[in-house]
């Protein structure tokens, strides 16, 4: 290292330690502009670690990655060849569907705990309907993607302008939740992985970054928290590092993170956060290989089974994740349900009896309506239909303006 690198070096670790000691609060957001200091000079972040809420043992991020999407436009062995430039024990960590004013808050408490960064996909219905929570994640320093605009599962049948669409509304309503659209990484993940030439296309021609996954933890399916960790880590150890995908919508995803981030410390495993490359962030200097499992990593993450030995890895994988989505408890609710949380949204006639029944229980206390004037109400994901009956399915922010019942 020669003595300006030197002085670089220690410049930025000073940057760092100042920053952790001289917050009071949690100013995590300052904190990612040092990790993207030292990331610029190719500097390990595992200090961040060291200065996290006086825990010494904290999992941290142990480095920053900026990444050019033009470069490498499809990543995620789950349908493609490449993924992110890892090393062994490295892991990516995702959230996908929110924000949720239920869940979200919740988890980026439980990742701050260990000072952990992730990745999070933003439907931009859901930033739309809470914009709040997807300030917060930003505020926590989290690296913020996008994930269309209405999580429709139709992307393989769209046309190029459908699909383009489809993401620029997506990106337009994250970017005015959070206030600063150019906050928004050209990171896209395409609802259910059921993508087409097309919409990658579409992406490509945006500049954006497809993330597919190579690992997840199943939890939109009808698993409990601990399977879902046992999962998730078994199929990371199987394939030694990558890319994992879980969801911010989800009671028993909240339930697992704990455990999840406790047994990736223990067994050795690293968080890595990642970035766009930019004109003042620096690309993260890869080699080709690394941007491909090792051979012998490559085992499927649904049954363990080698990509290898699928007649047609792309296609299976889609038939098996789309089946999975149709078996699940809830992805964003189901297709129908969001359906129905958009029209309701919008206004539009209450179809189902029971939205229909609270909506008349509320309007029959009208002395809620004035202290709860101005608000709005919103249905929770993880509701469907045929279990709207059971409280922990039917999940509603019930609160009406004095005018009676109405979408804001």
């Amino acid at each position: 290292m020669n003595v300006a690198r030197s002085i670089d070096t220690a410049a930025a670790l000073r940057l760092l330690h100042n920053v952790a000691q001289k917050t009071l609060v949690r100013s995590v957001g300052l904190k990612l502009l040092a990790a993207l200091a030292l990331a610029s000079i190719g500097v390990s972040t595992s200090s961040l670690a060291m200065d996290c809420n006086g825990k010494s043992d904290a999992l941290g991020v142990s480095r920053v990655i900026a990444v050019d999407p033009r470069e490498h436009p499809l990543i995620g062995t789950m349908q493609y060849p490449e993924t992110l430039p890892l090393a062994d024990h490295e892991v990516v960590i995702t959230f996908d569907d929110g924000p949720s004013a239920r869940y979200t808050d919740r988890i980026l408490e439980i990742l701050a705990s260990e000072c952990v960064k992730a990745t999070f996909f933003m439907v931009g219905e859901m930033a739309k309907t809470f914009p709040d929570e997807a300030k917060k994640v930003e505020a926590e320093g989290d690296t913020i993607g996008t994930h269309s605009f209405s999580h429709p599962f139709t992307f393989n049948r769209m046309t190029e302008s459908q699909a383009g669409e489809e993401i620029d509304k997506g990106i337009a309503a994250v970017g005015a939740a959070l206030g600063n659209p150019a906050v928004i990484a050209p990171f896209f993940r395409v609802p259910g992985f059921l993508t087409s030439k097309n919409t990658e296309a579409a992406l490509a021609s945006r500049g954006l970054m497809t993330w597919s996954t190579d690992v997840t933890g199943d939890d939109w399916k009808r698993i409990g928290s601990d399977e879902i960790v046992k999962r998730a880590m078994s199929r990371l150890e199987a394939k030694g590092r990558g890319i994992l995908l879980l969801h911010d919508i989800h009671e028993h995803t909240v339930a697992a993170l704990p455990d999840l981030l406790k047994e990736l410390k223990q067994r050795g495993y690293k968080v890595v956060q990642v970035v766009a490359a930019s004109a003042t962030i620096a690309k993260t200097e890869t080699t080709p290989e690394q941007w491909h499992m090792p051979a012998g990593r490559t085992a499927g993450v649904d049954e363990g089974t080698p990509v290898a030995d699928a007649p047609s890895p792309v296609a299976a994988t889609k038939a098996k994740t789309l089946k999975g989505i149709e078996r699940s408890s809830s992805q964003l609710g189901g297709v129908k349900s969001y359906r129905r949380k958009s029209q309701h949204l919008a206004g539009r006639h209450i179809k189902d009896r029971h939205l229909r029944n609270v909506h008349y229980r509320v309007r029959g206390h009208p002395s809620q309506h004035a202290a709860r004037a101005g608000a709005r109400i919103a249905m929770w994901p993880g509701w469907q239909p045929s279990r709207a009956k059971s409280p922990d399915m039917l999940r509603l922010k019930a609160i009406v303006p004095a005018g009676g019942l109405r979408a804001s």
